[in-house]
């Protein structure tokens, strides 16, 4: 958020004499931001949420999805929280930071960095990450806020890697990941209204709220 301080000198003259009013006017204008949440289910049964947001000052877009779940497997209990925060500016990536805990315990961390006309790529558990040589103008963040219209390609800001996108249908589209998982991603005058996850132990969805 900035502040404008603008001021006006109006001259106003009440019963003949002048008299020099000095106005504060005060504007305030507050950068563009969006929010969308989702009820992440399975089998009917909520069992956690994702919040994404998005703030435009500028130039400059920030992305940020935020998800927390509480599942049980085999009589055991599970608690997985994603992060995932990403900067464009220009319309092309510019830093990415992305973790995965499971029961407060770190499963994965990537990020990438956009440095001296080149990226830059870290990724734990430590893999061999093949840094993309071109810039990047659409990651998997993107879903979240507007339907992929021609997009064929999305890049991974959790894996560090380009993944296919296909439209499977009206507003549909499957994002094929390097893990062989899918998601399924639903639109409604260009706004995601449901995606399907494909995981592990079960399949989950996350629906609109």
């Amino acid at each position: 958020m900035f502040v404008g301080l603008i001021i006006f000198e109006v001259m106003v003259k009440i019963q003949g004499c002048g008299v020099l009013v000095i106005l504060f006017f005060l504007c305030l204008q507050t950068a563009g931001a969006q929010e969308v949440k989702f009820s992440i289910q399975h089998s009917g049964k909520e069992i956690g949420q994702v919040r994404a947001s998005l703030i435009k000052t500028g130039d400059t877009h920030t992305y940020e999805v935020i998800s927390n779940v509480d599942f049980r497997v085999l009589w055991k209990d599970y608690n997985r929280k994603t992060s995932n925060k990403v900067v464009y500016h220009d319309d092309m990536l510019q830093s990415s930071y992305n973790s995965v805990y499971m029961n407060d315990e770190m499963e994965d961390t990537s990020a990438i960095r956009h440095h001296q006309e080149k990226y830059h790529c870290f990724r734990y558990p430590e893999e061999k990450i093949e840094e993309p040589e071109s810039k990047v103008e659409y990651s998997t963040v993107k879903l979240y806020f507007a339907e992929p219209v021609g997009i064929t390609s999305i890049y991974s800001e959790r894996f560090l890697a380009y993944c296919p996108l296909e439209k499977i249908g009206d507003q549909k589209y499957k994002l094929s990941l390097p893990n062989g998982k899918e998601n399924h991603y639903t639109y409604a005058n260009n706004k995601l209204v449901e995606v399907f996850v494909d995981r592990s132990w079960f399949d989950l969805k996350f629906l609109q709220q």
